[in-house]
């Protein structure tokens, strides 16, 4: 499943988890030579969703490479073809017609097929994980690793009325002591003559909205309406309620979870439902060893209790758009989250190029879209360690944030800052995020003196410690504290620097860098991070528990233990 729960009632999802054949393409020939109908002999099999680069010999693979399934179709109206993510550019055919293609990573596209033929069909799918420095998001200048393939579920689904709902977006939100449910919504007639229908919205199986929809041949329609509510329970971290909304339009529908909260800034703190929040978080990346980034749900769920046995309660994505599983087990269990796009670590130079704005905007227009409903989301973050303090990244900056805030008013807006001593881009989002590693990378400030000087030039905006961590090799333990890359070392420095932070009265909270030790790209950060691998993990790769992970869980759950000081 793609989800934590149910989707649909009436379409018939068939999901194409399972072995594909699968053939590299290192010379980019397989376009030119039809590989989409005639499949070359020579492919092998692997699991979808899954990377490449876990398979024996295709580790550092980068360029395209291609897919085939199979799957059988009943008698129905159109086919939906769905894909939940693909690195990074994705063309598909079915029975060798090309159905379109997308670009972007760890975001979701579909295809719709009206009126296929009833029996079995093929799938091709060309990936092309290619990473440059002049067009692609993310660039080749990482530090995670590059990962190719097909890494979220695939499905397909029937659909078998005269119309169906082609996209939907809610946003949930808290009024004057109302609960009110903004809902847009795009229908679409399949048939070639009229359609008369009605198109209904159900909160926890009671219609609260309804009205009659008159469609043409083939054309399609949206709505925007507000339902102003009374009597529903709100979400917070504490009592993570949650209401299902059913969609319904001829004889199609689609199912969707939201949870009612309000969000505002006011006398420097993000309130939630009026309470200021407090968030203890740390970062995560969608990897695994075995997996990339496809990590499976069974690891996404023992990875979120993990966090919450830490006594954490927020997560940031590193730096991309998650799994939509993840986001849902966030949505149950009141983990507070911030999302972010894949811009990270881009140059001045790279920000004067038109196409990494244009896909940057493209890119957070589609994560909104996607992922608006989810209660867990308090914040939006543009992009991740940029060069914010040069005109071409100001400018960056002001083109994301209105294209979020067009997508998306009830959040506010932010962007990780790692120099913010020079940063010139603050003032044009809702509050300031600054990444730093005192103890690690440089020694020149501690947290309350940089804190102090963050906070004269910001003024009263809210501020957010973004990333603070140290590395530390498992299994590396020495019998002093001050070796750097031992576990005792990484225990100190996390342990001193979150105390420091917990004593701050201005922070909206702190986020850890990081949860797990994840790999990284092998040619770029080979000298600088041992095992090819950020190290800086509470956990290593494999989830298991360094000395800094029980040490911050006494501290954060208050318990006294004598930890050596750092600064």
């Amino acid at each position: 499943m793609h989800r934590t729960f149910m989707t649909t009632t009436t379409r018939h999802q068939t999901y194409l988890d399972g072995y594909w054949d699968f053939v590299i393409d290192p010379n980019d020939i397989g376009v030119d030579e039809s590989w989409y109908q005639s499949f070359p002999e020579h492919s092998q099999q692997v699991w979808v969703p899954g990377v490449w680069n876990t398979v024996r010999g295709y580790m550092n693979y980068e360029g395209a490479a291609w897919f085939r399934t199979r799957f059988d179709t009943r008698t129905c109206s159109a086919l939906l073809v769905q894909f939940s993510a693909a690195t990074h550019l994705a063309n598909v055919w079915m029975d060798g017609e090309l159905l379109g293609e997308h670009y972007g990573s760890f975001l979701p596209f579909s295809f719709l097929v009206p009126q296929p033929e009833t029996g079995s069909h093929e799938l091709v799918v060309r990936v092309d994980n290619t990473h440059d420095l002049i067009g692609t998001i993310p660039s080749a200048r990482l530090d995670w690793f590059k990962y190719g393939g097909i890494i979220r579920p695939v499905w397909v689904e029937e659909i078998c009325g005269s119309g169906y709902i082609s996209s939907y977006k809610l946003t949930a939100d808290v009024r004057g002591g109302r609960c009110i449910l903004q809902t847009t919504i795009e229908l679409q007639n399949l048939y070639d003559k009229t359609l008369d229908s009605a198109c209904a919205v159900l909160l926890d199986g009671a219609e609260i909205h309804t009205e009659p929809v008159h469609l043409n041949a083939g054309d399609s329609l949206a709505l925007k309406f507000d339902s102003s509510l009374a009597n529903c329970s709100q979400w917070s971290p504490d009592h993570p309620s949650l209401h299902q909304v059913e969609l319904c339009f001829a004889q199609d529908n689609l199912i969707e979870r939201v949870g009612f909260r309000h969000l505002q800034i006011e006398d420097g703190a993000v309130l939630l439902n009026g309470q200021p929040l407090a968030l203890r978080g740390v970062h995560r990346h969608d990897d695994h060893p075995e997996w990339g980034f496809a990590v499976p749900a069974p690891i996404i769920l023992s990875d979120l209790d993990l966090v919450q046995d830490l006594g954490l309660n927020a997560l940031r994505t590193a730096h991309y758009p998650s799994d939509q599983r993840l986001l849902d087990l966030c949505d149950e269990r009141g983990i507070m989250v911030i999302e972010e796009i894949p811009l990270s670590n881009f140059s001045a130079e790279q920000l004067a190029i038109d196409i990494i704005t244009d896909r940057a905007s493209a890119m957070l227009w589609a994560m909104i879209q996607r992922d608006v409903n989810h209660p867990s989301i308090w914040a939006w973050s543009l992009l991740n360690e940029c060069d914010t303090s040069s005109a071409e990244g100001y400018s960056t900056v002001e083109c994301l944030a209105a294209t979020a805030r067009e997508a998306d008013s009830s959040r506010p807006i932010t962007y990780a800052s790692r120099d913010a001593l020079q940063d010139i881009s603050f003032d044009l989002v809702d509050f300031v995020t600054v990444n730093a590693f005192f103890g690690w990378y440089s020694f020149d400030f501690t947290w309350p003196a940089f804190l102090d000087r963050i906070r004269m030039r910001i003024g009263s905006k809210p501020l957010l410690v973004g990333e603070f961590g140290a590395e530390g090799l498992y299994g590396c333990r020495t019998l002093e504290d001050d070796v750097m890359w031992s576990e005792e070392y990484q225990r100190k420095v996390v342990c001193e620097c979150a105390d420091q932070l917990m004593a701050r009265s201005d922070l909206v909270g702190f986020y850890i860098w990081q949860f797990c030790d994840s790999r990284t790209d092998s040619g770029i950060n080979a000298l600088s991070r041992p095992r090819c691998y950020n190290n800086k993990g509470l956990l290593d790769e494999y989830r298991r528990p360094k000395l800094v992970y029980y040490a911050l869980r006494d501290l954060l759950r208050g318990i006294c233990t004598q930890q050596p000081r750092l600064l």
